[in-house]
């Protein structure tokens, strides 16, 4: 048997490698070709004809309207995705996680739950391992917590999990889906990868919004009292865990119990430290225009904002009506600094600069006392970064500079 994999990424490689480890003959194409052990890699254009190939295999950061793809729709052949081709090797209980923001949280929320509830239990797919990475060496006993983008799941089906959940659907990735529509109908294929009878959990809202039925969460009614001093985005995070957590069996008062121990991933409205009364924040993994929206709101003092980086298609307008009365200036950086003073500066001061590290030396030069310094960007980072976490660390390495350079000075 003779698999195609498009795509050699941190996920197309895991595919290329478990199809291997199964006994196919494997070629890989890439625009940038690494040599991987047992895999005939070629570069991208290479591979014109798909007819000698069994199994062709989509990595999760190939759109479907790669030339590869289509011609494959047409020869009617055997496609999947990478997460969908994990699936072939896997039989234990899964769950699934999508949504726009919030995801990770709630998939190292639910694994955490798990665990300290004396279960066994695996954070995987767009955190964590690459699905096709774990089938190589599965664990049955684990209860496997799936995050799934909609990179992931336009091209998913099948009978996988035994309770799934979308958090929310906000405009994001319109650099690769058309339109919302298309993006929104993504996040719901997970719908159409439960195992039969299995639940379907969304949020009220985006229910209502994209005519949608299945059963509906609102707000932590789980958590106590004294939980209440969350934001609303961390309740409505902690419920779709909830949700999940109570249908594999967990109960109330495990959650609550481990719940309490959780820490938050790194890079998410993560405070930094205090300069002189000025506060700094990094969110680094804001990379949509509605986390920036959650990130501003949550922040208290006037915010100068730092944003910018790869544009994903959607326009920045929708910002102004959070930022009034609370970004007192915004300093882009990125591919998308440009558009971003085109769309917001008849509102706000918007400056542009070339490097994070000029942004936090301007932001240091802008603050006062009482105000919040915020890494926001509302884009991906691959610009000018490996990744958020990279854009993340930098960031604070900035900050840490600054600290020492006044100490220095004093």
């Amino acid at each position: 048997m003779h698999a195609l994999v498009i795509g050699l990424g941190v996920s197309g490689k895991a595919a290329a490698l478990l199809l291997k480890q199964k006994g196919y003959a494997v070629t890989g194409v890439d625009a940038k070709p690494k040599e991987i052990e047992g895999i005939r890699v070629l570069p991208e254009g290479a591979v014109q004809d798909v007819k000698d190939f069994d199994l062709i295999v989509l990595s999760p950061g190939i759109a479907i309207a790669h030339p590869l793809y289509l011609a494959a729709k047409q020869e009617n052949k055997n496609i999947v995705g990478e997460a969908q081709l994990a699936f072939r090797y896997l039989d234990q209980c899964a769950v699934g996680i999508t949504g726009t923001n919030g995801k990770t949280t709630v998939t190292l929320l639910v694994e955490h739950v798990l665990k300290a509830s004396g279960r066994k239990a695996k954070a995987v797919g767009n955190v964590g391992l690459a699905l096709c990475d774990y089938a190589m060496h599965p664990d049955p006993e684990e209860i496997l917590v799936v995050e799934l983008s909609s990179f992931q799941l336009e091209t998913m089906e099948g009978p996988f999990f035994d309770a799934v959940v979308v958090l929310n659907i906000t405009p994001d990735h319109l650099d690769r889906h058309v339109s919302m529509a298309e993006y929104a109908a993504a996040k719901m294929q997970i719908g159409r990868c439960r195992k039969a009878g299995a639940p379907l959990y969304i949020h009220s809202k985006i229910a209502a919004e994209w005519g949608v039925s299945g059963d509906r969460f609102d707000l932590a009614y789980i958590l106590p009292v004294g939980y209440r001093q969350w934001g609303k985005h961390d309740l409505e995070n902690a419920q779709a865990a909830w949700v999940l957590c109570e249908e594999i069996g967990i109960s109330r008062e495990e959650f609550i119990a481990a719940a309490d121990s959780f820490e938050k991933p790194h890079h998410r409205i993560a405070f930094v430290k205090n300069i002189e009364g000025v506060s700094y924040y990094d969110d680094s993994k804001g990379t949509n225009l509605d986390a920036v929206i959650q990130a501003v709101s949550m922040m208290e003092g006037p915010v100068i904002l730092i944003a910018g980086g790869v544009d994903k298609g959607a326009s920045y307008v929708p910002w102004k009506e959070c930022f009034r009365g609370r970004v007192k200036g915004i300093i882009a950086i990125g591919q998308a600094a440009e558009k971003i003073q085109r769309e917001l500066c008849d509102e706000f001061i918007v400056e542009i600069v070339d490097s994070l590290a000029a942004a936090v030396e301007k932001a240091e030069q802008k603050g006062n006392p009482g105000d919040v310094v915020l890494l926001s960007p509302g884009c991906s980072s691959y610009d000018m970064f490996r990744d958020y976490a990279h854009r993340g660390e930098e960031f604070q390495r900035c900050v840490n500079n600054i600290e020492e350079k006044r100490r220095i000075e004093k």
